[in-house]
């Protein structure tokens, strides 16, 4: 799977495996360094898809009418 195609479920998946990776203290330095990388990227697409959902969301105003939530 492209790692543009994951859910955010399965980025917050990836970033939850990280951090446990990196806990285990059995990485080498090169590898632990790459790992924080990955998980920074992880973490700045996660940011980026919550916030596109959060400007696709709407909701009802008393008027009936659909807004942008804020």
């Amino acid at each position: 799977m492209d790692k543009a195609e994951l859910s955010l479920e399965e980025r917050l998946k990836r970033i939850e495996e990280i951090i446990e990776q990196m806990e285990m203290g059995e990485t080498t330095l090169d590898e632990s360094f790459e790992l924080y990388k990955t998980g920074l990227e992880e973490i700045k697409e996660a940011n980026n898809m919550l916030d596109k959902m959060e400007k696709a969301m709407l909701i009802l105003n008393e008027e009936g009418n659909l807004e942008e939530f804020s």
